[in-house]
């Protein structure tokens, strides 16, 4: 894994491909970086990769902004807490909440999910310069529920997805966790890996896996 040229394609607002795992989701998603976002990159998602378009970031920097992971807050409720259960391949998922920046029109559009998503990235960067006025630009720009999923890394140690993984990744190539990934999909169901790979060779685009990340990351 080359690490300087995935750090350097991703700052230039080019996308990677990632696998999770044989016997879990067997899913690739395409990966952008958060902060290198614009309109072209939320249309390439939704036309080549069709998937829920989300933004990923680490669960403590959810929780420094007053975010938890939307099944921790449904079990608390009695009228919701029978609906959190688990998926088939055995992971809770990841989602914490919808949401629009308050700049943004109906919220739908590309034009609005990459702002949406770009001042998501600027409040994960604040987060490291004042934790206060992060939470404070949270709460006063944006709005819920809206179009753009945040999803929060629960760790590779609890939890092997997409979420992650790629935030996991994003950390070992000294970016913020702060991405936009959405699934590969085909006609009727996600699309196999073999033909993922041939869109990747054909788009010159990396497609790395999820064990090729434990691997660089030593994870067992």
């Amino acid at each position: 894994m080359d690490k300087e040229y995935l750090a350097k394609r991703l700052l230039s607002g080019l996308p990677i491909m990632v696998y999770d795992f044989d016997g879990r989701e067997e899913e690739i998603d395409m990966v952008f970086y958060g902060g290198s976002v614009s309109w072209k990159s939320i249309y390439t998602l939704r036309k080549d990769a069709g998937g829920l378009i989300c933004y990923v970031t680490g669960k403590e920097e959810g929780q420094k902004l007053g975010l938890n992971l939307i099944t921790d807050e449904l079990r608390n409720y009695q009228k919701y807490s029978r609906l959190v259960k688990r998926p088939v391949y055995g992971d809770e998922p990841a989602f914490a909440m919808w949401v629009n920046h308050m700049s943004t029109r109906t919220g739908i559009s590309d034009e609005d999910r990459a702002k949406t998503i770009l001042e998501l990235h600027k409040t994960i960067e604040m987060l490291q310069i004042d934790e206060k006025e992060a939470k404070e630009k949270f709460f006063n720009e944006f709005m819920a529920p809206g179009h753009v999923p945040v999803l929060l890394s629960r760790g590779l140690n609890k939890r092997r997805g997409h979420t992650e993984l790629t935030s996991s990744l994003m950390e070992f190539l000294g970016l913020k966790k702060s991405i936009v990934i959405a699934e590969m999909l085909d006609e009727r169901y996600s699309m196999k890996r073999q033909k993922a790979e041939i869109y990747a060779k054909n788009n010159d685009i990396p497609l790395i896996t999820g064990n090729e990340i434990l691997e660089v990351l030593k994870v067992a």
